[in-house]
């Protein structure tokens, strides 16, 4: 949106709901917030692309998991899912999961 003079011709509904995007209008109509440098624009624009770039790494990252989880401890992840799954394992090493969860074939898990 850039500046909140802006908020008024853009369209917004790819994005937002309809009754959040008239909120946000009407919110920079009536805002008495001070002006945004252009310098602060541009790192807050900034910012704003680093967060969409980590947010889709760490959805490759859970898709990266999901598939090594299933394929190294199939039990284990049927079990507790993928995340605790993983932080089991990191915690006591696939020694430390000996138990059987790690194995295929594992009789209680």
């Amino acid at each position: 949106m850039g500046y909140r003079t802006n908020a008024a011709k853009l369209d917004f509904s790819e994005i937002l709901s309809e009754e959040v995007e008239a909120e946000l209008k009407e919110a920079a109509v009536v805002s008495m917030g001070t002006e945004v440098s252009e310098l602060d624009l541009i790192n807050i624009k900034d910012l704003c692309d680093q967060v969409l770039s980590l947010s889709e790494y760490r959805a490759q990252l859970y898709d990266y998991l999901k598939s090594r989880m299933n394929t190294v401890a199939p039990n284990l992840t049927a079990i507790v899912g993928e995340l605790v799954g993983a932080r089991l394992i990191a915690h006591g090493g696939v020694e430390g999961c000996k138990c059987g969860c790690v194995l295929q074939s594992c009789v209680w898990c």
